[in-house]
C-alpha cells in the first residue's frame, strides 16, 4: 500500500527527532521483547500497522538524519529502564539507525540562536535540528517530531516539519 497523498513530501532530507527514535524503538521493545512495562510509554504508535505505515512514509526519503546530540537523548532514557533491557534497547536503537541508514550531524551551539537555545521550550537539541533543517532546506528537509512545541516553532520559521502523529493517526 502507498502512502495517501497527504503523506507525501517531495524533500530528500527526513531529520528526525529524539521522540520518532524513542517511539520506533519502544514500540519494538514491547512487540518483540515483550517490554510490557513501557508500553504505557507508546504514544503514536501503538499497533504494527501505523509502525509499517511509519516505514512506507520514511522510504519516501532519500536520506535521514538527525543530530548527535539526539542520541545523547537517547541515552538518558535508556539508562532509566531495567538494567537487564539496557543491552536490548541499545541493539534496537542501532537496528533503527541501519534500517534508515541514519546519518548524524553535529551543530555547534555558536551556530545556533541563543534566543532559541534560551527558551525554556526548546533547547540545544531542538535547536540544532531546527539549524539543520536551515542548513539544508533547499533540499526540502523535513523534521519530524513528537515534539509540539518543536514543531510549532518550524512553523513559525516556515521550515517544513510533521508531527509523528500526522503520520499514524489514521494507521492506529
Amino acid at each position: 500500500m502507498r502512502p495517501s497523498s497527504k503523506f507525501v513530501h517531495d524533500g530528500r532530507l527526513l531529520i528526525l527527532d529524539t521522540g520518532v527514535i524513542r517511539e520506533l524503538a519502544t514500540f519494538r521493545a514491547v512487540h518483540e521483547f515483550h517490554f510490557e512495562r513501557i508500553r504505557r510509554d507508546l504514544r503514536f504508535i501503538k499497533t504494527p500497522h501505523a509502525y509499517e505505515g511509519c516505514a512506507r512514509f520514511f522510504d519516501q526519503f532519500l536520506r535521514k538524519t538527525t543530530t548527535a546530540s539526539m542520541v545523547a537523548e537517547l541515552h538518558y532514557w535508556i539508562r532509566d529502564t531495567d538494567q537487564n533491557g539496557i543491552l536490548r534497547l541499545w541493539d534496537l536503537v542501532y537496528s533503527e539507525f541501519r534500517s534508515l541508514a541514519m546519518d548524524e550531524e553535529m551543530i555547534k551551539i555558536l551556530k545556533m540562536d541563543i534566543n532559541l537555545v534560551a527558551r525554556s521550550t526548546l533547547g540545544p537539541v531542538d535547536v540544532s535540528l531546527i539549524e539543520i533543517s536551515r542548513q539544508h532546506f533547499s533540499e526540502g528537509a523535513l523534521i519530524l517530531t513528537i515534539d509540539s512545541e518543536l514543531h510549532g516553532e518550524c512553523l513559525r520559521a516556515g521550515l517544513p516539519a510533521k508531527h509523528l502523529a500526522e503520520i499514524t493517526q489514521s494507521t492506529n
